[in-house]
């Protein structure tokens, strides 16, 4: 699955395979039974540590050959084994193809890992085991390097369910992925992930022992981004159906956090955040204010994100005036994010929220009639490649891909 790319200097050195992937994704899709395949363990090697000198090969080929040495992890002895599948792998092919989606081929095929990872987040034996606490990996995710964050630390790299490595992904993805021509349809995909496994820990009240902060600060730097780049973005797609998504996440948290968040204090933790952030909200709330009473093109659309935001904005305006008075009160003019949590922890009482209905519910995955123009595309493109590459040397064989090109 995974091929050598000689000429991707400064990116992963791995080469999209959509025929591989295609196969995969019919097996997932088609077949329930397949994701237990998909969860069988073996030992397998340690990958090489990333560091300049280590040049070695390992006995044994590690779960991503060619890619393997551009991921962050830290160094360890060669000897030591780790469990791992096909999972395992697949999170980690992922995390390189899904760096550079400017270019068509790999836009393809990260929208093929996203569906696949769609699929599996939808099936709840997946989900069983994604969340089984007692079986634990090390993923090795890549991470673009950026100027404005520093090198992940040793925690990302430790054993955990895959659940955390997924939504590792995710948040990888939304982040590294804010550009004028925003792929909209991924980012959707990349949502819609998040949005089944926060329903699946709803619904069966698992409590994943994650940063959850990380899932909230990529969401909520997605909102600024929108809303910085209003008048590019809305010439080319809905922003505002976009924005109900990420929002309707929050409320998720907000309505049914107490069900599978690891901690009150990660409740607590929530509200913090989206009363230090209260300006992005305020901005999105007016932006979505002003076109829900003209009629453009996203008047409806508008208007449904306005509703949306009614319990987040409720939090910000019922804390914010008793942050303020207990800060006169003891005469400081800055609060540290404990005094500021333990004013949220004694006021829960008297706050008021809106039930909101169909948070926990999803639309589930269906490739028909939706998906079928971009795998009828895919198949196409498959087959063209292997013409190119296949060395023809019969002229008999010759005679047959002759015929079976002619087959509508």
């Amino acid at each position: 699955m995974f091929i050598a790319d000689p000429s991707g200097a400064g990116q992963p050195g791995v080469k999209p395979d959509n025929s591989i992937l295609l196969a995969l994704y019919e097996a997932v899709h088609l077949n329930r039974n397949f994701i237990t395949v998909l969860s069988h363990n073996h030992t397998g090697a340690n990958l090489p540590s990333s560091t300049p000198t280590d040049t070695a090969v390992p006995p044994s080929p590690p779960a991503v050959p060619s890619a393997a040495q551009t991921l962050h992890q830290p160094p360890g002895p060669s000897s030591q084994e780790n469990p791992t599948n096909i999972l395992v792998t697949f999170l980690s092919y992922c995390s390189m193809v899904m760096q550079d989606v400017r270019d068509p081929a790999r836009q393809h095929n990260t929208k093929l890992c996203l569906i696949i990872l769609t699929c599996i987040a939808e099936d709840q034996y997946a989900n069983s085991f994604l969340h089984d606490a007692n079986l634990t990996f090390r993923v090795p995710l890549y991470r673009a390097p950026m100027r404005h964050r520093k090198q992940p630390a040793e925690a990302v790299n430790a054993s955990r369910p895959l659940a955390c490595a997924l939504l590792d992904l995710m948040v990888e993805f939304i982040m590294s992925h804010m550009m004028k021509n925003l792929p909209l349809e991924l980012y959707n995909k990349c949502l819609g992930v998040v949005h089944r496994i926060l329903c699946y820990q709803k619904k069966c009240r698992v409590r994943l022992q994650y940063p959850w902060k990380e899932i909230w600060t990529a969401l909520i730097s997605l909102l600024k981004y929108v809303m910085s780049n209003e008048s590019v973005l809305s010439s080319s797609f809905d922003i505002f159906e976009l924005a109900c998504k990420v929002v309707n996440l929050f409320n998720l948290f907000i309505t049914y956090g107490d069900t599978f968040l690891p901690t009150p204090s990660s409740y607590d933790e929530l509200y913090y955040e989206l009363i230090r952030m209260h300006q992005v909200f305020d901005n999105l709330y007016s932006m979505a204010l002003r076109h829900s009473t003209n009629n453009g093109d996203y008047k409806v659309t508008a208007n449904k994100l306005t509703s949306a935001l009614v319990n987040i904005r409720a939090i910000i305006n019922h804390f914010t005036p008793k942050i303020d008075s207990w800060s006169a009160a003891n005469k400081l003019s800055a609060l540290t994010e404990d005094q500021v949590l333990e004013v949220v922890r004694t006021n829960y009482d008297t706050l008021t929220l809106k039930l909101q209905d169909s948070l926990d519910q999803y639309e589930r995955y269906a490739e028909k009639p939706r998906e079928s123009a971009f795998f009828t595309q895919l198949v196409r493109s498959i087959i063209v490649e292997f013409r190119k590459n296949v060395s023809v040397t019969n002229l008999e064989q010759q005679s047959v891909l002759q015929e079976f090109s002619m087959i509508q």
